[in-house]
């Protein structure tokens, strides 16, 4: 491995470690949701959930919305209409305010950690922040792609863990069931053309939405 490569690979890592201190541990995206209403139950009914995830989110939506952010982040017109699309398809007041909580506290990582002035306001969401952020260390879109999938699911798979509960070896069966399919879901997201994204998930918003509501919570709102 190239002293370059394995610069990008310890920089990938960073940002996808759940050490990174950006409270993203703190929301289940609706998990904690799925468990109240009998959705999520036990491990197979777990990997079901999230195989959705995967196929209905981030094949369709996240990753390629990521790549073209990532593509067009010295590209100021064209990032801003990509960052616009990704702030609008937040469909529920918590997953607005998750996602500028998140980009409020990577942009603080920013400032404290890289000692730079962030170029990308908390309001426009994290997605673009984190974007961003990896264009301007010129790190591989695909890898790039990869690593926030991986944090996305790793988090998610965690709050069902701690939640229904689930043993931290049922948890790793999920996960390392998701993790064999992540490369065709990548695939797929860098085919993906701009007239077939599509973040219309309306059981997803559902529940993020009762959550916001429900009676007893482990994770923020």
């Amino acid at each position: 491995m190239s002293k370059l490569n394995a610069q990008q690979l310890l920089q990938l890592l960073s940002l996808s470690s759940t050490a990174l201190p950006i409270g993203a541990y703190c929301y289940s995206q609706g998990v904690e949701s799925a468990i109240e209403t009998g959705l999520i139950h036990d491990e197979a009914s777990c990997l079901d959930y999230f195989d959705e995830v995967m196929h209905l989110l981030l094949a369709r939506y996240e990753l390629p919305m990521l790549k073209r952010m990532i593509e067009t982040h010295d590209q100021a017109h064209e990032f801003t209409k990509w960052s616009a699309q990704y702030r609008a398809s937040r469909e529920s007041r918590e997953l607005l305010a998750e996602s500028q909580q998140l980009a409020f506290s990577l942009n603080a990582w920013i400032k404290d950690v890289l000692k730079i002035k962030p170029s990308v306001k908390k309001q426009e969401g994290f997605l673009p922040v984190y974007a961003q952020l990896c264009g301007q260390l010129h790190l591989k879109v695909d890898d790039a792609m990869t690593a926030y999938a991986f944090t996305v699911l790793e988090n998610q798979v965690l709050a069902a863990v701690k939640t229904i509960p689930l043993g931290q070896m049922s948890g790793q069966r999920i996960l390392w069931a998701l993790n064999l399919r992540l490369p065709d879901i990548i695939e797929q997201a860098l085919a993906l053309e701009d007239d077939h994204l599509s973040s219309a998930l309306p059981r997803y918003a559902m529940l993020s939405m009762q959550h916001e509501t429900q009676y007893s919570r482990l994770f923020r709102s």
